[in-house]
């Protein structure tokens, strides 16, 4: 629940005050100071920043200044209007947008979570029809590294069945199949000759994602290489076994 509010876009402790609030409904400034131990001061700074993110209104209550949080449902439909909001100016957003004048971009990513990350890129650039080629992935480590992420992967393999998008995961015998990965083939290598890197290759980008304290996600955007990488992806498939 906390992490969905900081995926949402609040802090650690606008969170703790967030939620005070929607367990209590109403309450005064000294009243957050009791349950949640910050002093005064630092609640209305907060409490006006939840505001500014509309998840807080304030409300008089025998002419003194009171707050309450927006209810769940009221979150949801926030994040439906900020999302449209968003839509309507992609375009024009994207033509702002600086483009390098050689044919390679590579981006580099660093952190805990950045294996979300790829799986929302993934989801961006396929469409009905298309296919992602995995190697070298290995959900146990993930999972042990973030737990949240078992979660997402099951918003991510619906997402694909839906969009009748399509994967073949190369990982290594012992993996455990994911019943929810319906429009997923696997095929497995031995375990030594699978490390701490693991690749996918989708549309005309390639992902490579190291494991590591912290992670490690490469994004590389060039046709060539994409299709480098998916040829060594077949050649891999071939030698591979089916259980």
């Amino acid at each position: 629940m906390e992490q969905e509010l900081r995926d949402f876009g609040l802090s650690d402790n606008e969170i703790k005050i967030y939620l005070a609030l929607l367990r209590r409904g109403l309450m005064s400034p000294t009243e957050i100071s009791k349950e949640t131990g910050f002093a005064r001061p630092y609640i209305y700074d907060v409490v006006q920043r939840l505001q500014e993110k509309g998840v807080a209104a304030t409300i008089l209550r025998d002419q003194k200044r009171c707050f309450t949080a927006v209810t769940p449902s009221q979150l949801v439909e926030l994040s439906k209007q900020r999302l449209e909001a968003l839509e309507k100016v992609t375009k024009n957003l994207d033509a702002l947008k600086f483009t390098p004048e050689q044919n390679i971009n590579v981006e580099l990513q660093t952190g805990k979570f950045v294996f979300r990350t790829l799986l929302n890129d993934i989801l961006l650039h396929l469409k009905k029809g298309d296919e992602s080629l995995w190697y070298g992935i290995d959900d146990a480590s993930l999972i042990e590294a973030d737990p949240v992420i078992e979660k997402r992967l099951d918003q991510y393999l619906a997402k694909i069945v839906r969009s009748g998008i399509t994967e073949k995961l190369i990982v290594k015998k012992g993996t455990k199949v994911i019943p929810q990965a319906k429009t997923t083939t696997y095929k497995f290598l031995p375990e030594e000759t699978i490390g701490n890197l693991a690749f996918v290759t989708y549309a005309d980008k390639l992902a490579i994602f190291l494991w590591g304290n912290p992670n490690y996600l490469i994004f590389i955007k060039n046709k060539g290489v994409a299709s480098s990488y998916r040829n060594q992806f077949h050649v891999l498939w071939e030698k591979a076994t089916s259980q």
